[in-house]
């Protein structure tokens, strides 16, 4: 105790260099902890499963005139679960089939749910995969419009209450039932889910059924008798895919395999490359933060070496001066995890959107050896290493300036300290310029004030009717639509030569006309497609066919039905690769194709933002009332529609609005392509009984037409007895 007495004294005199040494020791384990617990998160995926090492992912990839590609595609065949179960029963012990990459907005009582991440499976899914059910059958799976959600998800969505039997909206078209409650599924996984849509649902709703030819879009997931049968099974599932279907296609061939679930994560180039920098990074922030401890203590020898003398000539040994630097060192270190703790907890949001993974989940109890281990090294290694150093200072020093001849020691501490400090800005600097380089890279298309939406119904909608709507929003400039998200992996087909050889997968869009006008598509060369079946395509489809500047007029080498034409279309002018599949992986050939057959996804232009003072200047100029949604008179039953008009220009009272109730007692529908909001209601003027009314248009242009059409009587305006209370509703 006498010792743990003397450093706290210590530690009270040396209050300016101990908070340096504190800072440099709570950065350094904060960063430290939270990056090697990052790491070893991402080296634990799939280990929450039971035996992830006896799952399987089916993938397959082309090898063309023998050269493999470099890339799997991990979604494969329907047929492929059942057809290789048969083929090999020695090797399987379960086959099942999902989905994850639609992802369907999901509603209660029209407010969306956040963070639904949705999987569309099998009935065998959770006995493949190795996830225990809590609550259900998962026969149910076999049924459309059967849901299991994760243990959280269903309390986050419904409480207390028994969420089983619940309903939810999927894509405001279908109506899903809870049939069961599984466990949660961690962030370490390749396929997050927490919502479990039965595979029927789909299949009969959505996509239809696949073949072995067509719908690729499943993975295929084994549960293996033993790890073992891995390669067992690589050496015989080629041939047990060819029983089924054919692999070849000319010279080229379609080559299966599978590949342990656990080893999924690290089969990516970039996990395996963001490891090597989570690693380097946080060792040379660790070591840094130790080196500043270190060299702080060296630099306080001579003032300390006097004190250390003392304790000796009282008959300290070495042992008991190392003991007296330990506890020194214990109690900083101690300081600092409690700093770190928080500092965790007051920036919690910050750090969870930069690993993108939840503290809670980083730090569970099978990784706490991590943090642990962690302060462990950094305690041994700034309190051994300058407590040594204090303990060997001779006795003969105690009435003379201690000093320390053998400086190259030191020296060499400063160098490696400067090299790890020019690495960590190094680093830092590249960062920033990879980000920059990020955040202004042109993605093929003006991003600005463009917003995308999607619309799926099993209802006969007309997709042209909510084009129209949509563009008669008085906020829209142009709206387009298109079969897909502009960033997203769109449709597929394959691109060949002259001789039929596959060359590269063709991603492809089929597009309105004033399609690319509205996205901001930048044309490098020809014109804008103007009939159907013109095509635009990217620089990268020229570069791959080796068209040079013959590329138009040029007739794409694809399937014409496949992309929904006649024939095979016809390039009409050559645009910028649009980057459909991000920065970080290899720019894809891309097709947009002009055709009458396009899906519900919709490219909304917005106008630039109103100049307030110009729109005031313009409405002074204006004989004709108007009302804006920030006054206070304005309907407020127009607030609760959807895209309310900022603007009415009206005559009459508008106060008569106030009791309206929305599609009852008021009209806003159109009139000439325009909205409007019309009403007549009795009032009794000098004991004579005449007509009180609105008229209010959002078009100020359309307001003096749509006076004239009531005025003159196209609009009835009945009579009212002289009691009568009723509103009534004119068109």
């Amino acid at each position: 105790m006498r010792q743990l007495y003397y450093t706290v004294q210590i530690l009270l005199r040396g209050r300016g260099s101990n908070f340096i040494k504190l800072v440099s020791l709570t950065l350094g384990l904060l960063i430290g902890i939270l990056l090697f617990s990052q790491i070893v998160y991402e080296l634990s995926y799939e280990n929450f499963y039971k035996d992830p090492e006896n799952v399987a992912l089916m993938r397959c990839r082309r090898v063309k005139e023998g050269i493999p590609d470099k890339d799997y595609d991990d979604s494969t065949f329907r047929p492929a679960a059942a057809d290789l179960w048969e083929a090999l029963p020695d090797l399987i012990e379960s086959a099942s089939l999902s989905v994850n990459f639609y992802q369907p907005d999901c509603y209660i009582d029209d407010k969306k749910l956040e963070d639904m991440q949705v999987m569309f499976a099998d009935t065998l899914f959770f006995q493949t995969i190795g996830l225990e059910i809590l609550r259900g059958d998962p026969h149910e799976l076999a049924t459309p419009l059967s849901v299991f959600l994760s243990q959280s998800k269903a309390r986050e969505l419904f409480g207390d209450e028994e969420p089983v039997g619940k309903t939810f909206s999927m894509s405001k078209m279908l109506d899903v039932t809870v049939r069961g409650i599984y466990q949660d599924v961690p962030g370490n996984t390749v396929y997050p889910h927490n919502t479990v849509i039965s595979l029927p649902t789909l299949e009969e709703y959505i996509y239809g059924r696949g073949t072995w030819k067509s719908n690729d879009i499943y993975n295929v997931l084994f549960r293996l008798k033993s790890p073992e049968s891995v390669e067992a099974m690589n050496n015989r599932i080629q041939k047990a895919v060819e029983r089924y279907t054919e692999t070849k296609e000319g010279t080229d061939v379609m080559e299966f395999s599978i590949l342990p679930l656990p080893d999924i994560y690290l089969s990516y180039p970039d996990s395996v490359r963001r490891l090597v920098i989570l690693g380097v990074l946080g060792f040379s922030i660790f070591f840094v933060s130790i080196m500043n401890y270190v060299l702080a203590a060296v630099a306080s020898f001579s003032r300390r070496a006097k004190a250390v003398g003392v304790h000796k000539c009282c008959g300290a040994d070495g042992t008991h001066v190392l003991g007296m630097f330990m506890w020194e060192t214990g109690i900083l270190v101690a300081t600092s995890i409690i700093a770190c703790l928080v500092l965790m907890y007051i920036f919690r949001e910050g750090i969870e959107d930069m690993l993108h993974v939840r503290l809670a989940e980083l730090f569970i109890w099978q990784n706490l050896w991590v943090p642990g281990l962690t302060v462990l090294l950094l305690f041994l290694v700034a309190g051994v290493l300058p407590g040594r150093m204090f303990a060997n200072i001779p006795v003969t020093q105690i009435f003379r300036r201690y000093t320390d001849s053998k400086r190259s020691w030191k020296r060499g501490l400063l160098f490696v300290q400067f090299i790890g400090v020019s690495f960590i800005l190094g680093v830092l600097v590249t960062t920033i310029w990879q980000y920059h380089d990020l955040m202004t890279r042109s993605v093929g298309f003006r991003t600005e004030r463009l917003a995308v939406g999607q619309l799926r119904t099993t209802e006969n909608l007309s997709g042209q009717g909510v084009e129209d709507d949509i563009r008669r929003q008085p906020y829209v400039e142009s709206v387009a639509r298109n079969s897909n998200s502009l960033l997203s992996h769109y449709s597929t087909t394959g691109l060949t030569d002259i001789q039929g050889n596959f060359l590269c997968p063709l991603h492809f869009q089929n597009v309105a006309k004033d399609f690319p006008q509205t996205v901001g598509m930048q044309l490098v060369e020809g014109a804008w497609p103007e009939h159907i079946g013109e095509a635009l395509i990217g620089r990268k489809v020229v570069e791959t066919m080796k068209w040079g500047d013959k590329a138009l007029g040029q007739r794409l080498p694809v399937n014409a039905q496949w992309v929904g034409l006649d024939s095979q279309p016809t390039v009409v002018g050559i645009v910028e690769d649009v980057r459909n599949m991000g920065f970080f992986m290899e720019q894809t050939c891309t097709a947009f194709i002009l055709s009458d057959k396009r899906n519900g996804s919709y490219n909304v232009r917005l106008k630039e933002p109103v100049d307030e003072n110009e729109f005031i200047k313009l409405k002074r100029g204006l004989k004709t009332k108007y009302v804006t949604i920030l006054d206070n008179n304005y309907p407020t039953v127009l607030k609760q529609i959807a895209c309310p008009p900022f603007v009415l220009f009206y005559e009459g009272n508008i106060r008569l609005a106030k009791d309206l109730e929305v599609g009852d007692a008021f009209i806003y529908s159109s009139f000439n392509s325009k909205r409007y909001l019309s009403t007549v209601e009795p009032s009794a003027d000098r004991g004579k009984f005449c007509f009180d009314y609105i008229i209010a248009s959002e078009s100020h242009d359309n307001f003096f037409k749509l006076r004239e059409h009531v005025m003159d009587k196209k609009v009835p305006l009945k009579d009212y007895s002289k009691n009568t209370k009723n509103k009534q509703q004119e068109r």
